[in-house]
């Protein structure tokens, strides 16, 4: 833990004298550390698992020698998990994967009617996901836990306008967990909450450029899926109406001037965005997670951002002048939008 926020909790009376010795001795490694740590840990998981499964192998590869390495592996990684170590940590997530991918094909090929249905392995991979979120296990395997199931939701529930609500409907809830967590940080389910907002938040951004005019149609058209034309229209207002939900949520004890100007600002931008939701999902979601202190995330929406404002530029359906004079339109009204806070905050109350 941060040396400085146990410090500033110790004082305020939150911890007493014994937890914060506790909590100032957790400090976490450096990233570089960690890195080597995940790496060394994935390498020694594959040679393990590359010596188990030549003797499982030479078994028989049935549908039944696979659901019982699956079991092994996924018991061994809940075993791990609760060795307080990031080596372990990064072994076990290494054997719940390939657990799970075990047990996956075994009952895949266990049934044959099951086998040949469009969307069982959607349905498998997100039943053994759902039950290995509830466990005690690291952030990271929750998170990606909570991915898998966002994923094979968003395969069962198909190309087409459900998915473009699906897509605003994550980054509703990714937008919401962030902008609550001071409510729920402290809560017994905050270790299952953190999760689901790490998955909503990358299924959301990876899901934007679905709803672009440009990109979404490419991808419809390489996988030989029929796009409604009213698909970009309906996602850029579902983003918008999230985009303003949000900014009056975070405005709402502000002044009713500033209300009113960050709402003017943020409606002038969401109108001017409408052909790139991706830049309104990654504004809402970069305002939420910079709210909810993650830097991380922060830093990678800001990212996103940029690349969906290079989807925009590259677009071939407008012409060069309208891309250009909407991004400087775009880039005129935030900057005016700060000048005229920062005259705000400055002026005498």
């Amino acid at each position: 833990m941060n040396p400085a926020l146990a410090d500033r909790l110790r004082d305020l009376g939150i911890i007493d004298p014994a937890r914060h010795g506790a909590l100032a001795g957790t400090q976490a490694a450096p990233w570089w550390l960690a890195g080597l740590l995940a790496i060394a840990a994935w390498v020694a998981a594959l040679i393990i698992m590359g010596s188990f499964f030549g003797p499982l192998l030479a078994m028989g590869d049935g549908p039944g020698t696979r659901a019982i390495g699956g079991a092994i592996l996924l018991g061994s990684a809940l075993w791990l998990f609760r060795r307080p170590s990031p080596f372990f940590a990064q072994m076990a997530l290494a054997f719940s994967l390939a657990g799970q991918g075990l047990l996956a094909s075994a009952v895949l090929d266990g049934n044959e009617a099951w086998l040949h249905a469009s969307d069982s392995l959607a349905i498998t991979l997100l039943v053994i996901a759902l039950a290995l979120l509830v466990p005690r296990t690291s952030g990271a395997h929750r998170s990606v836990c909570a991915l898998i199931v966002l994923a094979a939701l968003g395969y069962l529930i198909g190309w087409g306008t459900p998915l473009a609500f699906y897509g605003v409907l994550l980054t509703a809830l990714a937008a919401s967990l962030w902008l609550a967590r001071a409510d729920w940080a402290g809560h017994a389910r905050a270790g299952h909450l953190k999760p689901i907002a790490h998955g909503a938040t990358f299924a959301a951004l990876c899901l934007a450029p679905y709803g672009g005019a440009y990109l979404g149609e490419v991808g419809a058209t390489l996988l030989g899926e029929a796009r409604s034309a009213y698909l970009p229209l309906l996602y850029g207002v579902g983003t918008s109406l999230v985009w303003l939900a949000t900014v009056i949520w975070l405005s709402r004890t502000g002044a009713p001037a500033r209300r009113l100007l960050y709402l003017a600002a943020a409606l002038i931008f969401a109108l001017a965005a409408q052909r790139t939701p991706g830049l309104i999902v990654a504004a809402t979601l970069l305002l939420a997670t910079f709210h909810a202190g993650h830097r991380a995330w922060a830093g990678l929406t800001l990212l996103c951002a940029f690349l969906y404002l290079g989807e925009l530029y590259y677009n071939l359906e407008t012409t060069l002048l309208t891309k250009s004079l909407t991004l400087m339109a775009t880039g005129a009204l935030l900057l005016a939008a700060r000048y005229a806070l920062h005259k705000l905050e400055a002026s005498p109350r």
